[in-house]
């Protein structure tokens, strides 16, 4: 808004363009397939091969290829990808419920592997507690006046001024007022009100009771401490008397005393709810709140012992548990249950229970369904860019496949030709040919590959056969970093692959590569294939080069991302300038880079906003219609050479 102005002088007023468009990411990948471990139908990331290994098995399955494709995707430069792994199978599962009557749900365990075992994996919940209230009580110290208040000073017995610590709250004698303590020199307070006249040599000085509300108290432990034992995330339950309180706590300090353990000042994340008398007559004791968890299948495991609900605290559960190669896996529940501390713990078995549910994994009865459900949790990833199943390069996956992109519209599926047999033809009945007509995407989302690879088998023996839509992928992402997502990902040699399942003739090459069929040749014997295609399965022809269709999604995205910003600004001529000077740097910066095709910048892209395609009725419904054309690089798929017989001479003429 504009700085109001009412007196002489200098005012400053800042103003700031629209922030400008970073391009978003173009080459994570996602892989869906068996894997020998891993979680099932969770998303997880994974930037290496060594990670890829150790989360998912070190070897692949028989007979099965995504831990191949991902292999693939690392040896020809991919860099990020995500693992989902598809199974029939089905964990084990227990839910933990609060102290509460409502019995919520507050921790779900789960068999680190699927399968219904013949000794059941059981969970043996017990309540525990670090700091007993019989060893802990609130510090509550007395002290005697050894002479009258002298103005801001009172001078206390010998030794009794080590019980005090700045910042205490004091009162002296029985209903005294109550008195913050700012320095301590030896058994003299100096206190921040003058108590001269008011109070006698012998009277008791002690600390103030503390009001509802209070966050801040010191304890005492009669036994000493372990260190780290009182630690922030620690829930502490106050009793005195009939009345109880428990809190998290959020700070501990340790002041040392002049003889015996110390004392700690403890800072509450919130103020406990019942008032406490800091009288000594009336004691109050301390107790923390923790839990154990005992895990065993037949012989007994090691015990997850002092657990803690709090993330702060360095014994939260689910660090412990999840983090310890053993049986189980925590999930803590989010939100937490409304209730109070410490009702919300988990509440004791009395006794060993057993994981239900669980389904022992069969491969060899795996359906498309399985694949689709895992498919299906990557609808919350935002950053997947490409897409593969390599196990699965049937009808039904692979157009739910291609459904998927389309819906997301923000990511490009990598497919497989079938799996080879023998004298397999290229067209007619069975052949990749007849695969390709049901693959259709209309805008191009997909984009088809043949033939399957030969590498080397993870152990021993010949070269093995295996789909390549891994390897593909991590040419998308090795030409993406070196070239950009405008450059066609062709005309790339194959990293990991020692040949292919059977050569072809240009004139084979022709008739798939006109059907949308993406080949991978190799073009002299003994050479490394090459992948020499880059056609989607689109039937609109705008779009049936891979590096268009993918260009787009890059620039959609990226505007998408980039001008959120603008989202309930005023709908006014300085936001229309603000979007179309972020969006003509943003467009200006991929000419230069040369995914635009113009001389001029003026000849690859334009950004319009105006009142033509903006009406007041537009204005009135919310809406800011932006219109932006761009003229894309197509690549140079076909290389015409026309050469003749020159007579040579000396005339040049123009036309």
């Amino acid at each position: 808004m504009a700085v109001q102005v009412s007196y002489p002088g200098v005012y400053i007023e800042e103003f700031a363009p629209g922030a400008p468009i970073q391009g978003v990411g173009t080459s994570t990948a996602a892989f869906i397939g068996p894997l020998a471990a891993g979680d099932l139908d969770e998303p997880t990331k994974v930037t290496s091969w060594d990670q890829f290994r150790a989360t998912f098995g070190a070897q692949p399955l028989p007979g099965l290829f995504t831990w191949y494709a991902v292999r693939g995707f690392f040896q020809n430069g991919g860099q990020v990808c995500y693992i989902v792994r598809a199974s029939n199978g089905a964990y084990a599962e227990l839910a933990l419920t609060d102290r509460s009557a409502g019995a919520n749900d507050v921790l779900r365990l789960r068999a680190l592997q699927p399968g219904s075992p013949a000794q059941a994996i059981t969970v043996d919940v017990a309540d525990a507690h670090v700091i007993a209230g019989a060893t802990t009580a609130l510090f509550q110290p007395t002290a005697t006046l050894s002479a009258a208040p002298a103005g801001r000073e009172l001078t206390l017995g010998a030794g009794e001024g080590a019980n005090f610590r700045p910042g205490d709250a004091v009162t002296i004698a029985a209903g005294g007022e109550s008195v913050v303590v700012l320095r301590v020199i030896g058994d003299t307070l100096r206190l921040a009100a003058d108590l001269s006249g008011v109070y006698a040599n012998g009277d008791t000085v002690r600390l103030a009771d503390a009001p509802a509300g209070t966050r801040t108290i010191r304890i005492r432990p009669n036994a000493a401490f372990a260190p780290g034992i009182l630690v922030p995330g620690t829930v502490l339950t106050i009793t005195q008397g009939a009345l109880s309180d428990s809190q998290t706590v959020d700070t501990v300090q340790t002041e040392p005393m002049a003889a015996g353990a110390p004392t700690y000042r403890v800072t509450f994340r919130s103020g406990i709810d019942i008032p406490l008398s800091l009288d000594p007559a009336n004691a109050a004791t301390v107790q923390s709140e923790e839990f154990t968890l005992t895990v065993a299948q037949g012989s007994p495991e090691p015990v997850y012992d002092n657990l803690s609900m709090d993330p702060s605290h360095p014994r939260y559960v689910a660090n412990v548990v999840n983090s310890a190669s053993g049986l189980v896996r925590v999930e803590v529940v989010d939100p937490p249950p409304p209730v109070a501390l410490p009702e919300s713990l988990p509440l004791a078995t009395g006794g060993a229970v057993a994981l239900a549910g669980g389904a022992n994994e069969d491969l060899t009865t795996l359906v498309d369904q399985d694949f689709i459900d895992a498919l299906d949790t990557l609808e919350e990833v935002d950053d997947v860019n490409i897409l593969a199943i390599p196990d699965r390069p049937t009808a039904a996956v692979q157009q739910a496949l291609i459904a998927h992109c389309e819906l997301m519209a923000d990511r490009f599926a990598v497919l497989d030709a079938l799996a080879p047999v023998p004298d397999q033809p290229l067209f007619g009945a069975g052949s990749v040919a007849e695969q390709r007509a049901g693959l259709d995407s209309m805008r191009g989302y997909a984009a088809l590959y043949y033939p399957w690879l030969r590498v080397m088998p993870a152990g021993s023996g010949g070269p093995i056969l295996v789909p390549p839509s891994g390897h593909v992928c991590g040419i998308f992402a090795r030409s993406d970093s070196v070239r950009g997502v405008h450059k066609a990902p062709a005309n790339e040699i194959v990293n990991g692959a020692l040949g292919i399942e059977r050569t072809m003739s240009d004139i084979d090459q022709g008739q798939l590569n006109l059907q949308g069929i993406n080949v991978i040749r190799v073009f002299q014997g003994g050479g490394r294939p090459v992948l020499f295609g880059a056609r989607t399965t689109a039937t609109d022809r705008n779009w049936q080069y891979v590096n268009i269709r993918r260009l787009f999604l890059f620039l959609e995205e990226s505007i998408e991302e980039g001008i959120r910003w603008a989202v309930f600004e005023p709908n006014n001529l300085e936001l229309w300038q603000k979007l179309k000077r972020t969006l003509n740097e943003f467009l200006d910066r991929q000419w230069r880079d040369g995914a635009l095709f113009g001389a001029k910048a003026e000849d690859a892209y334009y950004v319009r906003i105006d009142e033509a395609l903006n009406p007041f009725s537009e204005q009135a419904l919310g809406r800011l219609n932006i219109e932006i054309g761009v003229r894309p690089s197509y690549p140079a798929e076909f290389i015409i050479v026309r050469i003749g017989i020159w007579p040579g001479g000396s005339e040049v003429s123009e036309s």
